[in-house]
Parts: C-alpha cells; structure tokens; sequence
C-alpha cells in the first residue's frame, strides 16, 4: 500500500511541476508583452496562492466549488 502512495506522492509532484512550469512560462510571456514592466506585487500574490493550493489541495477545490455555486446562482436569478 504504501508503494502505491509514494507512487501517487510521486505523480502528484511531477502535475504540480508541470503547472507551476506552465503558469512561469505564462507569466514571462505576458512579461515579455508588457516591454518589460516589472511584475510587482502580481507575481508575490500568483505564487502565495500556487503554494497553497500545492499545500492544501481540498480547500482549494472547496473554495473554487463554492465559488462557482455562488456565480451560478447569481446568473440563474438575473432577470
């Protein structure tokens, strides 16, 4: 049993490393578009928030449930 975790464990850190990858990539490119502008307070807060959600994946999934219940609900009730 425990061979299966680590294997997930493992599994689970190379997804977290492709997106991390894939937000810097994301990230310098709109860097790139800006004439190089500094990223600022942007890119403290982008990566505060990839570390918690690294850190504590269920709330992050609760978090985006409720907000996505929230924002339905509000759509489904407009006149």
């Amino acid at each position: 049993m425990s061979g299966k975790k680590k294997k997930a464990e493992r599994a689970l850190e190379k997804g977290v490393e492709h997106v991390q990858e894939s937000v810097e990539s994301a990230t310098g490119e709109a860097a790139a578009q800006a004439d190089g502008a500094s990223c600022g307070g942007g890119c403290a807060a982008l990566d505060a928030v990839r570390d918690c959600v690294a850190d504590q994946p269920g709330v992050a999934l609760a978090t985006a449930g409720l907000f996505g219940f929230i924002l339905g609900a509000m759509i489904a009730r407009r006149p």
